[in-house]
């Protein structure tokens, strides 16, 4: 009798380790494609390029990264507000690139870096303020983009003039125009915007650095841990395959 209860209770726990894994391989499928890829448009990470394709060396990882995981999915571009909003009250969201702080860290998950960018503040060409630590640049008027992490940084440092616009575009003006003493920004973002400009590389100095900040892949709260750590395998790969290089000035 006792062998034959043994031998039940054996062909019992097969069975639900049978159905266990046959349900969660089942699972997974269907999970790793339920999500929503969003992006904005942050050249040169990421942008539309002429043939209204969506370029860029942030793009190029995730969707190699996509490729690699077999997601059906194509990438949606939205502005930063919507995308923002998006991730932080609906369900299988993820959007890149985006940067982690205090604030943000604990309400998403999180898979990368991949890569970083270098925040500092930049100024006329004739302007020298020499700036040597944070608390001497906040006596300064700065324009930066409204809701990105390095603005948020900033304002959490205690900055209190800080002239928070829509767009890079828009930060630049002020800056230009003499609105602002210095632009908040990152070395990709002022090197493109130059270029686009038709500025010379000398209008625009570098007056402090601020920091260099890894970006991300942000992820809603709700979405696994297991599909978070098939993610960032795959995105370690993709990354390894890239031949692209930052712009390091």
């Amino acid at each position: 009798m006792k062998k034959q209860t043994l031998l039940i209770s054996f062909v019992l726990i097969t069975i639900l380790l049978i159905s266990s894994l046959a349900l969660s391989m089942f699972i997974g499928k269907d999970d790793i494609d339920n999500i929503r890829i969003i992006t904005e448009e942050y050249p040169p990470l990421q942008y539309l390029n002429e043939d209204n394709t969506l370029d860029g060396y942030a793009t190029k990882v995730v969707k190699d990264t996509i490729k690699e995981l077999n997601i059906s999915k194509e990438i949606e571009l939205l502005d930063w507000d919507s995308a923002y909003q998006l991730i932080s009250e609906k369900e299988n969201i993820a959007l890149f690139s985006m940067m982690k702080n205090a604030e943000r860290e604990e309400r998403f998950k999180w898979v990368g870096p991949i890569g970083t960018l270098k925040i500092a503040l930049y100024g006329n060409d004739f302007d020298n303020f020499g700036i040597t630590s944070l608390d001497q640049a906040k006596k300064y008027k700065i324009s930066a983009v409204k809701g990105y992490g390095y603005t948020e940084n900033l304002i959490a440092l205690g900055f209190d003039k800080i002239v928070e616009c829509d767009s890079e575009e828009e930060a630049l003006k002020k800056l230009l125009t003499k609105e602002v003493d210095l632009y908040l920004t990152s070395n990709i973002t002022i090197s493109e915007l130059m270029k686009n400009e038709g500025l010379p590389s000398d209008a625009i100095t570098k007056e402090f650095n601020i920091s260099i900040t890894p970006f991300y892949v942000a992820f809603s709260k709700n979405y696994s841990d297991a599909l978070i750590d098939r993610w960032q395998k795959a995105l370690q790969k993709s990354k390894e395959k890239s031949d692209l290089l930052f712009i390091d000035n």
